[in-house]
């Protein structure tokens, strides 16, 4: 499952580097977003206090986000400080959040609109579950009939916590009550529903572009989207952990293959706030092929995380506590002090 955070993250910074240069764009962005938010659902601890979750949830999503925005802020004074009405239009959007954001802050959205999605859920949980279902479907409704993509325009993007809470929900359910019935075959069975998906945009099934409140084909393209998120896991919770798991065994470097996937999902939210700028960079230095920018970013926006998740400006920078070499496993609490006797 952290391999598949990786490709996740990478597809983000994929999407950005192409662009409209992008052939098979369509493709990607049926499945690139919701990816994210199936996974905070796979992923979800029911039952945590409400306050101190939000609390952690400010720590690890809210605090890097206003850190970078300042940041980001110096870069674009850096980039436009001599055409003061560009520069305050950037400061006003970057700052504004959700749809308008344009590079350097390009992807700050996601962080904000997840944060509010995952502090939306933790609320609904006093609530039958039915309520946070017909929420999240009474925002999938208001993003397809308001115009102008005005749910992605409120501030932060705060309004897309609704319907992006359906993909929450969806993985969720998955892990819960889906997943453990499919016993056999799970690679297959995830490669067939990732086949029918990629086959559904084909055949015209308009994707997502969810950062302007575009949620495709009324109800057909979130369910193909939730459909090759659970297909997704399926394959990598198989047939990609037996290869790495094979890698390991042969080579002996599963601790290493481990801690280096882990400490790179680390540095996620790292990634997602910087890419843009780095991208702006490497332009800058005459970088506009599509493919060598998008592996120079990528590679580049993790280095900067895996520094930064080194230094005492970690929780700040990344959201999680430092790590003292982003490739050695952390040292369990305690042992310090034992070692000190």
């Amino acid at each position: 499952m952290d391999a598949l955070r990786l490709v996740s993250i990478a597809a983000v910074v994929l999407g950005h580097s192409y662009l409209s240069k992008l052939e098979f764009s369509q493709y990607l962005e049926v499945w690139r977003m919701p990816l994210f938010f199936f996974l905070s659902g796979y992923f979800w601890t029911r039952g945590r206090p409400f306050v101190p979750d939000v609390r952690g949830r400010w720590k690890s999503l809210a605090v890097p986000y206003l850190v970078w925005a300042v940041l980001m802020s110096v870069a674009a004074w850096r980039w436009n400080h001599q055409d003061p009405d560009r520069f305050w239009e950037l400061m006003r959007s970057g700052w504004y959040g959700g749809a308008d954001q344009d590079p350097p802050w390009w992807a700050f959205w996601f962080i904000s609109v997840l944060f509010f999605t995952t502090v939306l859920r933790r609320f609904l949980e006093r609530f039958p579950s039915w309520a946070a279902w017909v929420l999240s479907g009474a925002g999938l409704g208001v993003a397809y009939t308001t115009a102008d993509s005005w749910i992605a325009k409120t501030p932060l993007g705060f309004g897309l916590a609704f319907p992006c809470l359906f993909y929450l929900l969806a993985g969720e359910l998955f892990r819960r009550r889906i997943e453990p019935n499919v016993v056999r075959h799970r690679a297959l069975i995830g490669t067939v529903l990732i086949g029918l998906g990629l086959g559904a945009v084909a055949l015209g099934l308009e994707p997502h572009n969810i950062k302007f409140g575009g949620f495709g084909t009324p109800l057909l393209t979130p369910l193909v989207g939730v459909m090759m998120a659970a297909g997704a896991v399926l394959v990598f919770g198989s047939f990609v952990n037996r290869l790495l798991r094979l890698l390991a065994e042969r080579t002996g470097t599963g601790r290493v293959v481990r801690t280096a996937i882990s400490a790179l999902v680390r540095t996620g939210t790292v990634v997602v706030l910087v890419h843009g700028e780095v991208l702006m960079e490497l332009m800058e230095l005459g970088v506009t092929d599509p493919f060598p920018k998008f592996v120079r970013t990528l590679l580049l926006s993790w280095a900067i995380g895996l520094v930064l998740l080194s230094t005492p400006l970690s929780r700040l920078l990344t959201g999680v506590p430092r790590q003292f070499h982003p490739f050695q496993a952390p040292v369990p609490a305690g042992t310090e002090r034992l070692r000190s006797r």
